[in-house]
């Protein structure tokens, strides 16, 4: 970064959940020995979101986990504020202004400020949305035996929602207006075995269908209508539609926007080379990609969160981590690394269903690019290694259950 200020400058982090939390701890542990001041707009410590739409919905606990205990902050001397919302940003004169009037000067910006749920254009006290412990805790008082749960949405979020509801007793009906729940994101075989295990579970799927608006009795929604006009009845609604990034303190302050993200560089830097962000709001361009993106994932959000820190201790490699995701659905564990190629040719490995299989994506030179993994841990945390390393696999030996998938490399020529 340009005119970096060592490693004793001020170092300001807007938003505390993984990212930011994992940008000032590797800072501190890095041998940064300025001040480093982490920023939240929530009135807790920032904590663990993963389970919020898991187990924490089925389970009778008041907290989720938090990331670190107040020890931690306490020990590497890092300033957590919470209930501190950042209203604008003065790159000029390098500060951020907060809501309670109070201005913060900074040598090095850093924006983690997360992506917002998007959410339907009725509002009612029974329609929800998915995203932190406050819509977390609301969710779990609608889902009780005898209630019906109305999903909108097929993606990540909706299903991890629609089997914890059951899980609870609830009646699930689940719309997705696309023919394929997770089309962008899985291939065909993957989903299939998820979709098959949500209806033998009672859940009511409804793909290709989408509800045009809530039907509203008072402060409530008693329904969904449909495009054909017909109502289906629900006692509560879940919008799982998708997350916008918060890039609004990023436009105000005219940094350059990008894939609907803060873009950046390699270094994870900004327009302004004081300020980097990383985490949902971030649109990065991948290596050997050709357009940027964001990623929506916690160990992406950690993995920026550690590359941030180590560029402003020095470090020039590009920001290369191979990305990769889990969902937990009933017992169907599903994991997966790299980028998502579910259109491209794939590699079977093991028979479909729920015992374990993977799906392999090879690109032309035979290297694994991308890998799905249901109830196979081990395929995953082999493919996880094989992606990054970029070496050519035999496809056969790849394809072979029996053998462990990092003994699929391509004998030498």
């Amino acid at each position: 970064m340009d005119g970096a200020p060592g490693m004793a400058g001020h170092v300001v982090i807007v938003g505390a959940s993984h990212a930011g939390v994992q940008a000032a701890q590797s800072l501190r542990q890095g041998g940064w020995s300025g001040p480093i001041t982490l920023l939240s707009a929530e009135d807790r410590l920032p904590y663990q979101r993963p389970d919020l739409s898991k187990a924490f919905l089925t389970e009778d606990r008041p907290d989720a986990p938090p990331l670190k205990g107040l020890p931690f902050y306490e020990a590497n001397d890092i300033a957590l504020k919470l209930n501190c919302r950042v209203t604008a940003i003065d790159r000029a004169l390098r500060r951020v202004h907060t809501d309670s009037g109070e201005t913060l000067g900074y040598d090095r910006l850093i924006l983690a400020t997360g992506a917002t749920p998007r959410r339907l254009s009725a509002a009612a006290e029974n329609i929800h949305v998915l995203r932190d412990l406050t819509d977390a805790r609301a969710l779990r008082k609608a889902l009780r035996p005898g209630q019906r749960l109305a999903v909108i949405g097929g993606g990540f979020i909706g299903l991890e929602v629609a089997a914890a509801a059951r899980k609870a007793g609830a009646g699930v009906i689940l719309f997705e207006a696309a023919p394929r729940c997770l089309a962008r994101a899985l291939p065909a075989v993957a989903t299939g075995v998820l979709l098959a295990r949500h209806r033998a579970e009672g859940v009511d799927l409804r793909l290709a269908c989408g509800p045009v608006a809530a039907v509203l009795d008072g402060t409530r929604a008693r329904a969904l209508r449909l495009a054909d006009g017909r109502e289906i009845r629900c006692d509560a609604v879940v919008a799982g539609i998708g997350c916008t990034a918060e890039t609004g303190l990023a436009q105000a302050a005219g940094l350059t926007l990008a894939a609907g993200g803060i873009a950046v560089d390699a270094a994870l830097v900004t327009s302004d080379p004081a300020i980097q962000a990383i985490g949902d709001c971030a649109a990065f361009t991948p290596p050997g990609a050709g357009a940027p993106l964001r990623l929506e994932s916690i160990q992406n959000a950690a993995d920026q969160g550690r590359h941030a820190a180590a560029v402003l201790l020095g470090a020039a490699t590009p920001f290369a981590a191979v990305p990769w995701f889990w969902s937990h659905q009933y017992d169907l564990r599903l994991q997966m690394a790299g980028f998502p190629c579910p259109d491209a040719p794939a590699l079977l490995r093991g028979t479909p269903g729920e015992a374990g299989f993977s799906v392999l994506h090879l690109d032309a030179r035979h290297r694994l690019v991308s890998a799905v993994s249901l109830n196979a841990a081990a395929d995953h945390m082999a493919a996880r290694r094989l992606i990054a390393a970029g070496v050519p696999l035999d496809p056969a030996r790849a394809a072979d259950p029996g053998q462990p998938l990092l003994h699929a490399q391509a004998d030498a020529a």
